[in-house]
């Protein structure tokens, strides 16, 4: 091989280094929230099956960083963390560690993540379908870890004055979706005629109100 070949095989080589090294930084994991009953969940972006496990949150990028999920949790796709005690508006660093399936250890992040104040969300209503004439389906969603305390709730129906006309749900309510079916009635049995009326539903985590529409 000539002098000017060899360093052509040379710069070939070089550039074909660079391009891996690139190409290997463009690999780099990403992580997505998504926003499952207003709770985020955090996931760390491509296939890490096999391996194991472990999230970790802090409120700053130096820390100190705390356990989200079990420790070394076997990873069948996707690594993700359900974020319970996430408050929205606020922003938190996630760090992944990986023992991968082939055995060495990884350590992704940290990801600096704004959580949503309007997709984040400590207590929220759905009505189904509004406007609605009949059977009528209400979820009330309280935030928080599905093995945490339960917590004293009430949710009412009104109307545009005010007055209460039913009582959906008054006493402890666990975390998570509490899903109820509505006859259109109140609670004298009446059925509602079309309108505009209000669901209060009032926790210690904060208060929502929902404007329900009857229609004929």
């Amino acid at each position: 091989m000539t002098p000017i070949h060899s360093l052509l095989h040379r710069l070939a080589l070089s550039a074909a280094g660079v391009m891996l090294v690139t190409g290997l930084a463009l690999a780099e994991p990403q992580i997505r929230v998504d926003y499952h009953a207003g709770i985020p969940q955090v996931r760390l972006e491509g296939s890490w099956a096999g391996s194991y496990y472990t999230i970790y949150r802090a409120s700053s990028a130096t820390g100190p960083f705390q356990s989200l999920s079990s420790l070394e949790v076997l990873c069948t796709g996707e690594c993700f963390v359900d974020d319970f005690d996430a408050q929205p508006g606020r922003t938190y660093w996630y760090r992944f560690d990986l023992a991968l399936s082939n055995g060495p250890f990884v350590s992704f992040g940290p990801f600096a993540v704004p959580i949503s104040e309007e997709l984040a969300r400590r207590v929220a209503t759905a009505v189904y379908p509004n406007p609605g004439s009949g059977r009528t389906q209400i979820d009330l969603q309280l935030a928080g870890a599905p093995n945490a305390a339960r917590l004293h709730a009430v949710a009412e129906l009104f109307d545009v004055q005010g007055r209460a006309l039913k009582t959906f749900h008054r006493g402890p309510m666990a975390r998570g979706i509490t899903r109820l079916n509505w006859d259109g009635r109140d609670r004298d049995g009446r059925a509602l005629g079309a309108g505009v009326y209000y669901l209060r539903f009032a926790t210690p985590l904060g208060t929502t109100i929902t404007r329900v529409v009857r229609a004929r």
